[in-house]
């Protein structure tokens, strides 16, 4: 027997509960229209409120999984013939598949708790302030001077409805035989181990006189981990020149970051405070007293939020959507997008993706990136640290070397630069990268324009649009390892003060 198939697509959703109105039942989800939402949508979670009336009701949360599943319909019929004698049954069924079940919501994950909006009187009676709380209109003066229960809701709630494993196992840095002993160690907090110290002196703008020499416990530490070559190598790049930063060494020197860490406290020490913060200055400089060590100082640039900087691939470090699933933690790729990019594309004659026209590849320029700026670069990070030698551009240039010859006196903020020198420079840069966005908009519309603008061509740009805003969303090991240096480079200055604690 042929059974009619119907191959439309269909969304199942396991209701956790026993359905008797279809009605209700819609309306805890909050209707066909939050079900359609949430099907258009595969990164949605669709939510059930057991109380949909009730504005403190937190919701259940069920996940979308994928499946090849067919909706059946059997209906069964039944016929009895009677005789003089005796009655006859018949029955038959019938089948007809009425479509393929690809999507199905499960709720599977715990319920969270609920805050329920109740008050208990003197008399023991409890009452509910949903008529105190929820105002139906406009209420006279009189309603706003009494006094009304406090209620208020936490300001979160569980950020985890998924269960975890949790296997107890002793504390293995736990005495067991003398507990005080381990309760008198300076490590009071309890972290997974001791941190490392690697030596390093930090000075403070206001102290009067620098170090000259290391620690001996970093010469004690290069010693054991045999770093002779890559110091002799470092050393040469603080001989060419006298303060650097940690991004800037790790791309020229090409030197492991974990062995960075123990070179850096025998080469210099590390400003705090003052023009060149965040820095490693070569034992005995003192930038104070040099006016040519202001092409050393550091800008501390930021991209600042327009409309036109809505949609730049400079990505964030960090993102609320991070914290939204607290199991996940994405780092973004240093972006590196240049203006003869835009010329390069397609209908442009480009050259090739991998070797640009100066011969550097697009690895090295992404490297650079990390604490160069050149016209026509975007940063890698929306939080950059430049020193202004390293910004490549005439303008800055100019303006750094403006009173060159007249430098008096050492600023703690501005340094051996003119005031409000570092404002004029990240207005140059800031004019700059809108530049840069604004040509990328119409890069964009030109190849709309070029492959038809019809409604294929508007769809690939929003795909290509999707593509940009999920570049966030890269996991770790997806990183690739040639491009561990950018990923290192943070640009964080108390996060590098830390790990040479």
């Amino acid at each position: 027997m042929a059974i009619p198939i119907n191959m439309r697509s269909l969304t199942c959703v396991e209701y956790p509960g026993r359905v008797k109105n279809v009605d209700k039942m819609l309306e805890t989800l909050g209707g066909e229209e939050n079900v359609s939402k949430a099907a258009c949508d595969s990164s949605r979670r669709l939510d059930l409120r057991f109380r949909p009336g009730d504005p403190y009701c937190r919701p259940v949360y069920g996940d979308r999984f994928p499946t090849s599943s067919l909706l059946l319909r059997v209906t069964r019929r039944r016929r009895v013939k009677k005789n003089r004698i005796k009655e006859e049954e018949r029955v038959t069924y019938n089948t007809e598949v009425l479509g393929i079940v690809d999507t199905t919501y499960r709720f599977q994950a715990m319920a969270d708790f609920q805050y329920l909006p109740l008050h208990r009187t003197p008399e023991g009676r409890t009452v509910q302030l949903y008529d105190q709380l929820l105002l139906g209109g406009l209420e006279g003066g009189d309603f706003y001077q009494k006094d009304v229960p406090l209620f208020v809701p936490p300001a979160t709630f569980s950020r985890i409805d998924t269960p975890q494993n949790y296997h107890y196992k002793k504390d293995p840095t736990h005495n067991f035989k003398n507990p005080m002993k381990a309760l008198s160690s300076s490590n009071l907090i309890g972290v997974a181990r001791a941190r490392r110290p690697h030596n390093a002196i930090f000075v403070n703008f206001e102290e009067l006189h620098v170090p000259t020499k290391p620690l001996d416990g970093a010469v004690v530490h290069m010693d054991k981990y045999n770093l002779h070559g890559e110091l002799e190598e470092l050393t040469k790049l603080f001989q060419e020149r006298p303060i650097w930063s940690r991004n800037a060494l790790q791309v020229r020197s090409g030197i492991r970051l974990m062995r960075l860490k123990l070179l850096l406290p025998l080469c210099g020490y590390y400003a705090v405070t003052g023009p060149w913060r965040s820095l490693w200055v070569k034992f005995g400089y003192d930038p104070r007293k040099d006016p040519t060590a202001k092409q050393y100082q550091l800008l501390d640039f930021r991209v600042r939020q327009k409309p036109e900087a809505k949609g730049l691939l400079v990505k964030a470090k960090r993102s609320t959507f991070n914290y939204t699933l607290p199991t996940m933690t994405h780092k973004p790729q240093p972006q590196v997008v240049m203006m003869k990019d835009f010329a390069d594309s397609p209908g442009a004659g480009s050259s090739g993706e991998g070797e640009r026209q100066d011969g550097r590849s697009k690895e090295d320029l992404e490297k650079e990136s990390t604490y160069l700026f050149r016209p026509g670069m975007l940063p890698a990070y929306r939080q950059m640290f430049y020193q202004l030698c390293d910004l490549h551009d005439p303008r800055i240039q100019a303006l750094v070397h403006e009173n060159d010859g007249k430098e008096t006196t050492c600023m703690e903020k501005d340094g051996w630069c003119l005031p409000n020198t570092k404002a004029k420079l990240r207005d140059i840069i800031s004019a700059e990268v809108s530049k840069i966005s604004k040509m990328k908009h119409k890069d964009k519309k030109g190849r709309g324009v070029r492959s038809g603008a019809g409604p294929d061509a508007r769809e690939e740009e929003e795909e290509e649009d999707d593509d940009d805003d999920d570049d966030d969303d890269i996991s770790d090991s997806e990183i690739d390892p040639d491009q561990q240096v950018a990923q290192d480079s943070d640009n964080e200055m108390e996060t590098e003060m830390l790990e040479f604690l």
